[in-house]
């Protein structure tokens, strides 16, 4: 499904002259990275943004359920990936996906944090998990991907 037509279903009304998010980038290590889950949350971002790079960020990175939570102020490593958005609704269609928008306490909240790439470090949007964490559920290696060795994704 395209990035239109689930903002179709809103009331809101983006273009490119007023979507401030145009061109920024954002962080993603979990099912939005390449090679996960296809639906229409993740396909829109995928058509609305352009892969940069593979990054890191300081953190753990832990299960909870069928997605991931990055932790910050812990010691270790959250391999993702940084996308550029081009195309207008696509945060607003992020936020939705990672419940910013549900009922009640979100469990993540958007920060700019400074990514590690090869290129360099590159000044990107991530969503930070808010809730205690079983630690028991703490992924090692920082890698979603890693951690369900799913093919074509690198991490």
């Amino acid at each position: 499904m395209r990035a239109v037509d689930i903002l179709a279903r809103t009331d809101i009304c983006w273009d490119m002259k007023t979507d401030p998010f145009i061109g920024d980038r954002v962080f993603v290590y979990g099912t939005l990275r390449r090679g996960f889950i296809n639906n229409d949350a993740t396909l829109a971002f995928r058509e609305g943004a352009s892969f940069i790079a593979e990054g890191t960020l300081p953190g753990g990175l832990y299960s909870v359920g069928w997605y991931p939570a990055l932790i910050e102020g812990e010691e270790g490593r959250v391999h993702g990936e940084v996308w550029k958005i081009t195309q207008p609704g696509i945060m607003h269609i992020l936020d939705d996906y990672e419940g910013l928008f549900d009922d009640g306490p979100p469990e993540y909240q958007r920060a700019r944090r400074m990514v590690e790439t090869a290129q360099g470090r590159i000044e990107a949007w991530a969503y930070i998990y808010l809730y205690e964490v079983d630690p028991m559920q703490r992924l090692p290696k920082g890698d979603w991907a890693d951690a369900f060795n799913t093919p074509g994704v690198s991490g």
